[in-house]
Protein backbone atom coordinates (compact mmCIF):
# COMPACT_ATOMS: atom_id res chain seq x y z
CA UNK A 1 0.00 0.00 0.00
CA UNK A 2 2.38 2.42 0.74
CA UNK A 3 4.50 1.80 -2.45
CA UNK A 4 1.07 2.49 -4.50
CA UNK A 5 0.90 5.78 -2.54
CA UNK A 6 4.76 6.79 -3.20
CA UNK A 7 4.12 5.94 -6.86
CA UNK A 8 0.78 8.04 -7.03
CA UNK A 9 3.13 11.31 -5.26
CA UNK A 10 5.81 10.96 -7.84
CA UNK A 11 3.45 11.35 -10.71
CA UNK A 12 1.44 13.84 -9.25
CA UNK A 13 5.03 15.87 -8.56
CA UNK A 14 5.47 15.36 -11.96
CA UNK A 15 2.22 16.45 -13.59
CA UNK A 16 2.89 19.55 -11.34
CA UNK A 17 6.29 20.68 -12.46
CA UNK A 18 5.09 20.28 -16.09
CA UNK A 19 2.21 22.85 -15.99
CA UNK A 20 4.06 25.44 -13.88
CA UNK A 21 6.54 25.21 -16.55
CA UNK A 22 3.90 25.44 -19.76
CA UNK A 23 2.81 28.22 -17.40
CA UNK A 24 5.96 30.19 -16.50
CA UNK A 25 6.95 29.67 -20.69
CA UNK A 26 3.41 31.12 -21.96
CA UNK A 27 3.95 33.99 -24.65
CA UNK A 28 2.18 37.29 -23.08
CA UNK A 29 -1.01 37.48 -25.26
CA UNK A 30 -1.25 40.72 -27.62
CA UNK A 31 -4.99 41.40 -27.86
CA UNK A 32 -7.56 44.15 -28.06
CA UNK A 33 -11.26 44.58 -28.03
CA UNK A 34 -14.04 46.98 -27.95
CA UNK A 35 -14.97 47.28 -24.25
CA UNK A 36 -18.43 46.16 -25.06
CA UNK A 37 -20.40 43.78 -27.21
CA UNK A 38 -23.85 46.00 -27.73
CA UNK A 39 -24.30 49.66 -28.03
CA UNK A 40 -27.49 52.16 -27.64
CA UNK A 41 -28.51 55.41 -28.63
CA UNK A 42 -30.77 57.78 -29.44
CA UNK A 43 -31.44 60.76 -32.08
CA UNK A 44 -33.78 63.78 -31.79
CA UNK A 45 -35.88 64.37 -34.95
CA UNK A 46 -33.85 65.89 -37.75
CA UNK A 47 -30.98 66.16 -35.52
CA UNK A 48 -27.56 64.61 -35.76
CA UNK A 49 -25.52 63.20 -32.39
CA UNK A 50 -22.62 61.31 -31.73
CA UNK A 51 -21.40 57.73 -30.14
CA UNK A 52 -18.10 57.27 -28.53
CA UNK A 53 -16.51 53.74 -28.32
CA UNK A 54 -13.87 52.40 -26.74
CA UNK A 55 -11.30 49.74 -27.14
CA UNK A 56 -8.82 48.37 -25.33
CA UNK A 57 -5.27 46.17 -25.46
CA UNK A 58 -3.83 43.90 -23.43
CA UNK A 59 -0.39 45.40 -24.08
CA UNK A 60 1.08 48.89 -23.69
CA UNK A 61 3.40 49.99 -26.40
CA UNK A 62 5.92 53.44 -26.14
CA UNK A 63 4.23 54.37 -29.05
CA UNK A 64 1.10 55.21 -30.43
CA UNK A 65 -0.87 52.45 -32.49
CA UNK A 66 -3.42 52.55 -35.21
CA UNK A 67 -5.86 49.65 -35.47
CA UNK A 68 -8.12 50.00 -38.97
CA UNK A 69 -11.80 49.67 -38.05
CA UNK A 70 -14.56 47.72 -40.62
CA UNK A 71 -18.29 48.10 -40.91
CA UNK A 72 -19.72 44.49 -40.86
CA UNK A 73 -22.01 45.22 -44.59
CA UNK A 74 -23.49 41.55 -43.83
CA UNK A 75 -25.26 42.28 -39.87
CA UNK A 76 -26.04 46.34 -40.48
CA UNK A 77 -28.93 47.04 -40.78
CA UNK A 78 -28.82 50.83 -40.60
CA UNK A 79 -29.03 53.02 -43.60
CA UNK A 80 -25.30 54.43 -44.70
CA UNK A 81 -26.40 57.62 -45.01
CA UNK A 82 -27.22 58.09 -41.31
CA UNK A 83 -23.85 57.04 -40.15
CA UNK A 84 -19.90 58.20 -40.45
CA UNK A 85 -17.65 55.48 -39.44
CA UNK A 86 -13.80 56.28 -39.12
CA UNK A 87 -11.47 54.35 -40.76
CA UNK A 88 -8.96 53.76 -37.66
CA UNK A 89 -8.73 53.92 -34.10
CA UNK A 90 -5.69 55.08 -32.21
CA UNK A 91 -3.92 53.57 -28.96
CA UNK A 92 -2.09 56.64 -27.98
CA UNK A 93 1.44 55.52 -26.60
CA UNK A 94 2.20 54.19 -22.59
CA UNK A 95 -1.86 53.45 -23.05
CA UNK A 96 -3.75 50.55 -23.33
CA UNK A 97 -7.22 52.74 -24.40
CA UNK A 98 -7.79 54.11 -27.44
CA UNK A 99 -11.71 56.10 -28.30
CA UNK A 100 -13.26 56.74 -31.79
CA UNK A 101 -16.37 58.49 -32.80
CA UNK A 102 -19.23 57.00 -34.99
CA UNK A 103 -21.77 59.89 -35.88
CA UNK A 104 -25.48 59.25 -36.22
CA UNK A 105 -28.19 61.60 -38.28
CA UNK A 106 -31.87 61.24 -38.14
CA UNK A 107 -31.82 60.03 -41.97
CA UNK A 108 -34.12 57.23 -42.98
CA UNK A 109 -34.06 55.78 -39.78
CA UNK A 110 -36.31 52.59 -39.03
CA UNK A 111 -37.87 51.28 -35.84
CA UNK A 112 -34.39 49.76 -35.40
CA UNK A 113 -31.16 50.39 -37.00
CA UNK A 114 -28.41 48.39 -36.53
CA UNK A 115 -24.64 49.10 -37.33
CA UNK A 116 -22.31 46.20 -36.73
CA UNK A 117 -18.83 46.69 -36.71
CA UNK A 118 -15.26 45.15 -36.49
CA UNK A 119 -11.50 45.29 -35.66
CA UNK A 120 -8.98 44.73 -38.05
CA UNK A 121 -5.49 44.71 -36.72
CA UNK A 122 -2.66 44.00 -37.99
CA UNK A 123 -0.93 40.52 -37.91
CA UNK A 124 0.14 39.49 -34.52
CA UNK A 125 -2.47 41.24 -32.37
CA UNK A 126 -5.46 39.08 -32.04
CA UNK A 127 -9.12 40.76 -32.14
CA UNK A 128 -11.92 40.49 -30.18
CA UNK A 129 -15.72 40.16 -30.84
CA UNK A 130 -17.35 42.27 -33.28
CA UNK A 131 -19.67 44.53 -32.17
CA UNK A 132 -23.07 46.55 -32.65
CA UNK A 133 -24.81 49.65 -32.21
CA UNK A 134 -28.84 49.65 -32.15
CA UNK A 135 -30.29 53.45 -32.90
CA UNK A 136 -33.18 55.15 -32.81
CA UNK A 137 -35.17 58.34 -33.27
CA UNK A 138 -36.29 59.49 -30.16
CA UNK A 139 -40.07 60.20 -29.62
CA UNK A 140 -40.58 63.96 -29.10
CA UNK A 141 -43.44 65.63 -27.61
CA UNK A 142 -44.38 68.00 -31.27
CA UNK A 143 -45.67 66.14 -34.09
CA UNK A 144 -45.25 67.20 -37.51
CA UNK A 145 -48.13 65.63 -39.39
CA UNK A 146 -51.04 63.75 -37.44
CA UNK A 147 -52.21 60.84 -39.45
CA UNK A 148 -55.55 59.50 -38.60
CA UNK A 149 -57.02 55.81 -38.34
CA UNK A 150 -58.86 53.60 -36.28
CA UNK A 151 -57.96 50.37 -34.05
CA UNK A 152 -60.50 47.57 -34.99
CA UNK A 153 -61.59 44.35 -32.97
CA UNK A 154 -63.69 41.76 -33.62
CA UNK A 155 -64.20 39.67 -30.48
CA UNK A 156 -64.60 36.16 -29.48
CA UNK A 157 -67.14 35.35 -26.30
CA UNK A 158 -65.32 37.46 -23.68
CA UNK A 159 -64.65 41.20 -24.89
CA UNK A 160 -64.23 42.32 -21.40
CA UNK A 161 -60.74 40.57 -21.57
CA UNK A 162 -59.20 42.48 -24.04
CA UNK A 163 -56.97 45.77 -23.69
CA UNK A 164 -54.43 47.46 -25.93
CA UNK A 165 -52.06 50.01 -25.16
CA UNK A 166 -49.70 52.09 -28.41
CA UNK A 167 -46.26 52.30 -27.05
CA UNK A 168 -43.21 54.82 -28.53
CA UNK A 169 -39.93 53.03 -29.37
CA UNK A 170 -38.54 54.02 -26.11
CA UNK A 171 -41.78 51.62 -24.44
CA UNK A 172 -43.90 54.86 -23.02
CA UNK A 173 -47.48 54.17 -23.38
CA UNK A 174 -48.98 57.38 -25.86
CA UNK A 175 -52.43 55.56 -25.99
CA UNK A 176 -54.09 53.21 -24.09
CA UNK A 177 -57.93 51.49 -23.50
CA UNK A 178 -60.57 50.84 -23.26
CA UNK A 179 -61.71 53.81 -20.84
CA UNK A 180 -63.99 51.17 -19.32
CA UNK A 181 -63.66 47.33 -20.09
CA UNK A 182 -65.25 46.05 -23.38
CA UNK A 183 -68.76 43.58 -22.42
CA UNK A 184 -68.62 40.16 -22.61
CA UNK A 185 -71.38 39.50 -26.42
CA UNK A 186 -69.92 42.75 -27.74
CA UNK A 187 -69.11 41.38 -31.42
CA UNK A 188 -66.85 43.90 -32.28
CA UNK A 189 -65.75 47.60 -32.11
CA UNK A 190 -64.03 50.72 -33.91
CA UNK A 191 -61.48 52.87 -31.83
CA UNK A 192 -60.13 56.01 -33.72
CA UNK A 193 -56.68 56.56 -33.31
CA UNK A 194 -54.01 59.31 -34.33
CA UNK A 195 -50.00 58.65 -34.68
CA UNK A 196 -47.40 61.15 -35.64
CA UNK A 197 -46.19 60.27 -39.12
CA UNK A 198 -42.31 58.96 -38.82
CA UNK A 199 -42.62 57.52 -35.78
CA UNK A 200 -42.05 53.89 -34.77
CA UNK A 201 -45.07 52.14 -32.53
CA UNK A 202 -45.73 49.16 -30.92
CA UNK A 203 -49.29 47.88 -30.51
CA UNK A 204 -49.62 45.53 -27.88
CA UNK A 205 -53.21 43.63 -27.09
CA UNK A 206 -53.41 42.12 -24.14
CA UNK A 207 -56.23 39.11 -22.71
CA UNK A 208 -56.40 39.24 -19.06
CA UNK A 209 -57.49 35.46 -19.05
CA UNK A 210 -54.18 34.62 -21.30
CA UNK A 211 -55.92 32.56 -23.76
CA UNK A 212 -55.94 35.84 -26.64
CA UNK A 213 -58.61 36.09 -29.08
CA UNK A 214 -60.28 32.93 -29.96
CA UNK A 215 -62.50 32.37 -33.54
CA UNK A 216 -63.53 34.86 -34.82
CA UNK A 217 -61.44 36.79 -32.75
CA UNK A 218 -59.42 39.38 -34.62
CA UNK A 219 -57.86 42.94 -34.82
CA UNK A 220 -56.56 45.56 -37.33
CA UNK A 221 -54.50 48.76 -37.08
CA UNK A 222 -55.07 51.07 -39.59
CA UNK A 223 -53.62 54.87 -40.38
CA UNK A 224 -54.35 56.72 -43.52
CA UNK A 225 -55.97 53.90 -45.13
CA UNK A 226 -52.75 51.50 -44.49
CA UNK A 227 -53.00 48.51 -42.07
CA UNK A 228 -49.84 48.62 -40.41
CA UNK A 229 -51.20 45.30 -37.60
CA UNK A 230 -53.63 42.61 -38.71
CA UNK A 231 -54.50 39.83 -36.60
CA UNK A 232 -56.73 36.91 -37.07
CA UNK A 233 -57.25 34.16 -35.33
CA UNK A 234 -55.63 30.87 -37.10
CA UNK A 235 -56.94 27.40 -35.60
CA UNK A 236 -53.71 25.64 -36.33
CA UNK A 237 -51.48 28.57 -35.30
CA UNK A 238 -53.59 28.66 -31.51
CA UNK A 239 -54.06 32.02 -30.33
CA UNK A 240 -51.15 34.76 -28.84
CA UNK A 241 -52.14 33.96 -25.18
CA UNK A 242 -51.59 36.87 -22.69
CA UNK A 243 -50.30 39.48 -25.28
CA UNK A 244 -49.29 40.48 -29.05
CA UNK A 245 -47.00 43.02 -29.76
CA UNK A 246 -46.36 44.14 -33.01
CA UNK A 247 -43.53 47.16 -34.01
CA UNK A 248 -44.67 49.01 -36.84
CA UNK A 249 -43.83 52.95 -38.55
CA UNK A 250 -46.13 54.84 -39.78
CA UNK A 251 -45.37 55.86 -43.32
Amino acid sequence: MKKTINIFLILFSVILLQNCDDEQFEPTLNYISFDESNYQSSIDPGSTTTKEINVYTTTVFGSDRAINLSVDEDNTSANVNSYTFPASVTVPANTNRGTFTIELADINLDCSNDLAFKLMPPEGIAQGNPATLTYYQKPSSSCASELNGSLDFVFDAYASEISYELRDVEGNVVISGPDSAFADGDVSTNIPITLCEGRCYSLVVMDSFGDGLAAPGAFTLTINGKDYVEYVFDADDGNFGDSSSTIFQVL
